[in-house]
């Protein structure tokens, strides 16, 4: 018997299935809310429900999406035969390397801690002559900066969302208060 062959995975091209997320409860048996209060409360709950699950399906995606090119490349390579390796640094290099890591340091304090990384300009493919595995390297590079982008899109765009829905809360619980205090 033949071992199965990997499910050849599709291009991740559109991250909109992301926001379908199981309902919680029966929509059709649950309790109306008695009033306004219950109701924004129950928004801000479904809020957050929401938020995780966008956000776990997302990563979902995006996972797969890694999987997908790190196979392409694999089959890729495997068709391409034995991979020529780069010859590493000679025996004398790696001494002077060394050494130089065995070195005291500066007396001088210096902030060496990296303080901003430039993003991957996405919109740049890649050279078509890079090599296989440089190339696979930057795919994932560049699918990791999308991630991350969309990611931070949809995490903005649900907060000011809940941020209105906050807003509106204070707002009928202030009037709710107004209205029961006697003048």
């Amino acid at each position: 018997m033949e071992p199965l062959a990997p499910e050849m995975i599709p291009p991740l091209s559109n991250i909109a299935p992301a926001i379908f997320v199981p309902l919680r409860d029966d929509i059709f048996t649950a309790e109306p809310p008695r009033d306004r209060i219950e109701h924004l409360k129950a928004i801000l709950e479904t809020i957050d429900y929401q938020r995780k699950g966008v956000k776990e399906n997302l990563l979902y995606m995006f996972e797969r999406e890694k999987r997908r090119i790190v196979q392409q490349a694999a089959n890729l390579e495997q068709a391409q035969g034995p991979l020529v390796m780069k010859p590493g640094p000679a025996p004398a290099e790696m001494d002077e390397i060394i050494a130089n890591m065995e070195a005291p340091g500066s007396l001088r304090v210096e902030d060496y801690n990296i303080q901003s990384i430039p993003g991957i300009d996405t919109s740049k493919p890649v050279p078509p002559n890079t090599p296989l595995r440089d190339k696979t390297v930057m795919e994932l590079l560049i699918m990791a900066e999308m991630a991350l982008k969309d990611l931070e899109g949809f995490e903005r765009h649900i907060a000011g969302i809940q941020e209105r829905y906050l807003a509106s809360l204070e707002q009928e619980m202030a009037r709710m208060d107004q209205v029961r205090r006697p003048d």
